[in-house]
């Protein structure tokens, strides 16, 4: 007989076998706010990202374009070539916190990417206020873009995403130590 074997019994094996369906069960309570904050924020991101408007021509600029082929206001996905593939990365990687912290019960990949969220919501905040606040797009022959409801909501989405993952990362410590007190000592 093969050495792991005996005539009763199956082989002797020290992994653990765990289904498909048991390893992808959402627990909703296993979220915190900070994942709920990172995640919400992710969600909103990508909406405010794709289907609101952030900068458009001046309304007197806007008329004078009436009947004229072309746009008037633009989607921060249309007018952030550069910056717009960062909050693509960061709204994915705060929904992905959410997700993996309520599918997982090892803690250590929703961990690593509270650290990855927060890096990347601070990155993104950091890039929105310079294209919203500091220097919005230009066109050529107009001047600066005026900035429209979607930037600052998308501006506010990467604020959460970054608050979010840094509350998440929070909660991750241990035991607070003036918490528990006196430890009690046996005399022997």
């Amino acid at each position: 007989m093969p050495r792991g074997y005996n005539s009763v019994r199956a082989p002797r094996t020290s992994i653990a076998r765990v289904s498909p369906s048991q390893s992808k069960v959402v627990e909703l309570t296993r979220l915190r706010a900070g994942e709920i904050v990172a995640g919400v924020g992710g969600v909103l991101l990508l909406v405010f990202m794709f289907a609101f408007e952030w900068y458009g021509l001046s309304p007197k600029l806007a008329r004078g374009q009436a009947g004229l082929p072309g746009a008037t206001a633009w989607s921060g996905w249309q007018e952030l070539p550069v910056v717009r593939w960062l909050l693509l990365v960061s709204a994915v990687s705060g929904i992905l916190l959410a997700y993996f912290q309520a599918t997982r019960a090892a803690p250590a990949l929703p961990v690593a990417l509270s650290v990855i969220v927060t890096v990347l919501g601070v990155l993104s905040t950091i890039a929105l206020i310079v294209r919203v606040w500091i220097a919005p797009p230009a066109l050529p022959a107009i001047g600066s873009l005026e900035r429209l409801t979607g930037a600052y909501l998308g501006l506010l989405a990467t604020l959460a995403l970054a608050c979010g993952g840094f509350a998440s990362m929070r909660q991750e410590g241990g035991t607070d130590p003036a918490a528990v007190g006196e430890i009690e000592t046996l005399t022997i």
